[in-house]
C-alpha cells in the first residue's frame, strides 16, 4: 500500500517573502519524508487543483483560485488571506503588530510628521496602515495617508504586487506630488518593500533627502529592494521562514488527525521586529552626530565597547553625550549598547532551528563578550521563550 502523501505548494518565487516562506515548509517538510511536495506555479492552481494532490499550501488571491480548491476537497492552508474561503486553514502575518512596529520605529526617533504610502485595493495594505494609523493617534498624531486616485491606469494586480517589477509605478505622478507636499522631515511606512523603493527612486529624482527630508520604512526584509536602494533601506522582517513552517505542520495536523481538528486552525504569526538601515538613520530634533552614534553602537556593540568609547567616537564629553541620549532615545549610552547585545542575541538565536542551538550559543559566545554574563542569560531567557512560542503554535494548531 503506497502510504505516500502529494502535497501542493503554490506560492511566488520572485519576491523573498515568497523564497523564505517556501525555505520554512522545506525544512519542516524534510522530517517527513514520506511525503512528496510539488512546487506549483500560482497561475496554475486553478487548473491544477483537480489533480490529485492530497493537500494543499498556497496564497489564494481570488476567487476562482478558491473554487477550484474547494472543489477538491483537499485541507487547504491559505496563507495570503485575501479571499475569504470557509474550511481553508489560514496562516497570516500579523499586521497590526506590524502597523505598531513601524509606529513604534518612527516614535521612537521622536518624529512628529508620519505617512503611509500603500496600495488601493490591496486587503494586506490596508491592515498595516489601520494598525500603524491607530497607533499613531493613540499616542496623539495624526498622520498623512496616500490613496492613490481611481485613475484607469493606476491598476495594482496580483502579477504587480507578487512580482519582481522595478520600474517606476503606474501612480508615479501622483505619488512624486504627494511626496512634495508632506511636511519636512516626515516618517513615511510603506506597506511593503517594493513600494519603499518606489519611493526610494522618486525621493531621488525630485531631490529629497533621505532620510533628512523622508525617513523611509518598508516589511518583507527583501535585499533586492532594501540593499539596492540607496540609502539602504529599513524593512520590518515577516518572519516569512515561520510562517511557511507553520503552514506545514498545520496541513500535516489536518490531513492527519482530521477527527481532532474539526474546525480549520487561524493563525497569526508575529514579525521578528525592524531591521535597521541608513533609510531612517535619523533623529530629528537631535544633532547630526547623535545618528552617528548610535550607528557607532549598531555596528559595535557585540564587538565589547563601551560607553567610553562612544564618546570618544563623537568628540564629545560625557557629560553632553549622555544628555543627548537621554533627550533623544530615553536611555543611557550603556543601556543602548547593553539592549543592542540582547537584540542581536535573540537574532541569532532565532536564524537557528531547535537542532541547531548548540551551534548557535557557541556563535553568541564567539560574539558578546565574557564580561557580559546579564546578556548571554538573557539570550537563554529568550532561547526558552522561542521554544515556548513554538509548542503553543503546535497546541494551537490542534484546537
Amino acid at each position: 500500500m503506497n502510504n505516500r502523501k502529494r502535497i501542493a505548494v503554490a506560492v511566488e518565487r520572485a519576491t523573498a517573502y515568497g523564497r523564505n516562506f517556501i525555505c520554512g515548509v522545506a525544512e519542516v517538510a524534510e522530517q517527513a519524508p514520506e511525503w512528496d511536495l510539488a512546487l506549483i506555479d500560482p497561475a496554475a492552481v486553478a487548473e491544477k487543483a483537480s489533480a490529485g494532490y492530497d493537500g494543499w499550501i498556497c496564497r489564494v488571491t481570488n476567487k476562482r483560485m478558491a473554487n477550484a480548491l474547494k472543489r477538491s476537497g483537499c485541507p487547504v492552508v491559505d496563507c495570503l488571506c485575501a479571499v475569504e474561503t470557509p474550511g481553508f486553514a489560514t496562516i497570516r502575518t500579523d499586521a497590526v503588530r506590524i502597523g505598531q512596529l513601524a509606529a513604534e520605529h518612527f516614535l521612537s526617533r521622536r518624529f512628529t510628521n508620519f505617512a503611509f504610502c500603500g496600495y488601493r485595493h490591496a486587503t494586506f495594505s490596508d491592515r498595516r496602515r489601520n494598525a500603524f494609523f491607530g497607533c499613531l493617534r493613540g499616542n496623539g498624531f495624526q498622520p498623512t495617508i496616500y490613496r492613490p486616485p481611481l485613475r484607469p491606469t493606476h491598476q495594482f494586480g496580483v502579477d504587480f504586487l507578487l512580482g519582481d517589477r522595478t520600474e517606476a509605478p503606474p501612480d508615479a505622478d501622483d505619488l512624486s506630488g504627494w511626496l512634495k507636499r508632506l511636511p519636512k522631515p516626515v516618517g513615511v511606512f510603506c506597506c511593503d518593500d517594493l513600494r519603499a523603493f518606489q519611493l526610494s527612486i522618486l525621493c531621488k529624482s525630485l531631490g529629497l533627502a533621505i532620510p533628512d527630508d523622508i525617513a523611509i520604512l518598508g516589511v518583507d526584509d527583501d535585499p533586492v529592494y532594501c540593499m539596492f536602494s540607496t540609502p539602504r533601506l529599513s524593512s520590518i522582517d515577516p518572519d516569512a521562514t515561520a510562517i511557511g513552517r507553520t503552514a506545514f505542520l498545520t496541513l500535516l495536523q489536518m490531513m492527519t488527525n482530521a477527527k481532532k481538528v474539526p474546525n480549520a486552525p487561524q493563525l497569526m504569526i508575529p514579525p521578528k521586529g525592524v531591521v535597521e538601515r541608513e533609510s531612517t538613520n535619523i533623529y530629528p530634533n537631535a544633532p547630526r552626530w547623535f545618528a552617528d552614534a548610535v550607528s557607532f553602537i549598531h555596528c559595535n556593540a557585540i564587538k565589547g565597547i563601551s560607553a567610553s568609547d562612544v564618546f570618544k567616537h563623537v568628540g564629545f564629553s560625557r557629560t553632553l553625550v549622555e544628555q543627548v541620549f537621554r533627550e533623544n532615545s530615553s536611555s543611557s549610552v550603556q543601556k543602548m549598547i547593553a539592549k543592542t547585545r540582547l537584540n542581536e542575541a535573540k537574532r541569532l538565536l532565532d536564524t537557528t532551528s531547535g537542532e541547531g542551538s548548540g551551534h548557535s550559543f557557541r556563535l553568541l559566545d564567539a560574539r558578546i563578550p565574557l564580561s557580559c554574563v546579564c546578556c548571554r542569560n538573557r539570550a537563554f531567557a529568550f532561547s526558552l521563550a522561542r521554544t515556548q512560542h513554538q509548542t503553543c503554535i503546535g497546541q494551537t494548531a490542534t484546537k
